[in-house]
């Protein structure tokens, strides 16, 4: 049951994290699974990007899902309660990313089911940690640490103020049932989304499945590639675009002013060029003609900020700060 207070949950007036009071963000953009069984750690380990070892009761991760040519089939965000792993994704390709995973598990003593009766939120500029205690929540302090107890798990995710991602059971509906609604700013997926578009944190959708490689979506400066794990899908050429330094494409926040809509999957161009040098990976409509996103872009094109959006004389594509230093050149720097 989603609870009263979720039900008025709106688009910001203005997406800012300047707001008067914490903000109460509905995450049903996201699906959440369960995989859990004796050979789970090492069949999850098998498959994404980064490593699962690393996964903890105290401490998640973001990783990506490849195709064996490495391109991203999904991004999940991943945490642990005892013996239980829990993924979240998008939720337009969650089914079919699954039923994909689901056919590798084959003898593995590893079951995956779906949990749709999982509440995904998501707690924002809670400077003071009110919010977070009236839900009974232990606030973390690292990136992608973790905190859980019988109603729900807490992780801390990027950005560019603190905010929590919070999987919950039955039992934290009914204390959101608590919260005055007169001290909360109730906010639909679009502010988390705004969010993670102003962190610099990808997210794969139906429309760029398969388009980008982990390094094109700034995957490894975000903590979400291991060079030092063993093989998984894709891993061959991920490694060889991490050591041989030949990726072209970054990822990059952008900014666009028009009348039509900007759409996930919208191509790039290089203004007076008819050659589609990039393509959008996210964007949220923050004010009337004002579009914000995250572009992946060909890093030359990138540096001539000289960008349209649609042809090659379409509106201007604006290049925008993220909070994380983006590699210019084409030889990425061992790390």
């Amino acid at each position: 049951m989603i609870p009263s207070i979720l039900n008025n949950a709106s688009i910001p007036d203005h997406f800012s994290v300047d707001l008067d009071n914490p903000a109460l963000v509905n995450l049903d953009h996201l699906a959440c699974y369960q995989v859990e069984g004796e050979d789970a750690g090492a069949f999850l380990q098998g498959q994404f990007s980064n490593d699962i070892n690393q996964v903890t009761s105290t401490n998640g991760q973001i990783s990506s899902y490849n195709t064996p040519k490495g391109r991203m089939l999904a991004i999940f965000y991943i945490c642990r309660r005892d013996d239980i792993y829990y993924l979240l994704t998008s939720k337009d390709i969650s089914e079919d990313v699954m039923k994909r995973l689901q056919m590798y598990v084959m003898r593995s003593k590893v079951t995956i089911t779906p949990v749709p009766d999982m509440l995904l939120l998501g707690v924002c500029n809670d400077s003071q940690g009110k919010l977070l205690q009236s839900l009974k929540i232990t606030a973390t302090q690292d990136h992608y640490q973790t905190s859980a107890n019988d109603i729900s798990i807490c992780m801390n995710i990027p950005g560019i103020s603190t905010r929590y991602l919070i999987i919950g059971n039955q039992s934290l509906s009914e204390q959101l049932q608590n919260i005055d609604a007169n001290n909360v700013n109730v906010f639909n997926a679009s502010y988390w989304q705004w969010l993670d578009i102003m962190a610099g944190l990808p997210s794969v959708t139906s429309k760029v499945q398969e388009a980008f490689v982990p390094q094109m979506a700034n995957m490894e400066l975000i903590d979400g590639v291991s060079f030092s794990k063993g093989c998984y899908p894709g891993q061959e050429i991920v490694a060889r675009l991490h050591y041989l330094g030949n990726a072209n494409r970054r990822m990059y926040r952008v900014e666009v002013e028009q009348d039509e809509p900007v759409n996930i999957g919208d191509d790039i161009y290089t203004q007076g060029s008819d050659q589609a040098i990039g393509k959008i990976m996210s964007v949220i409509n923050e004010h009337d003609k004002m579009y914000s996103g995250l572009a992946v872009l060909r890093i030359e094109a990138a540096k001539n900020n000289q960008l349209a959006i649609g042809s090659a004389s379409g509106n201007s594509v604006r290049i925008a700060p993220l909070p994380y230093d983006v590699p210019t050149d084409l030889k990425e720097k061992e790390k």
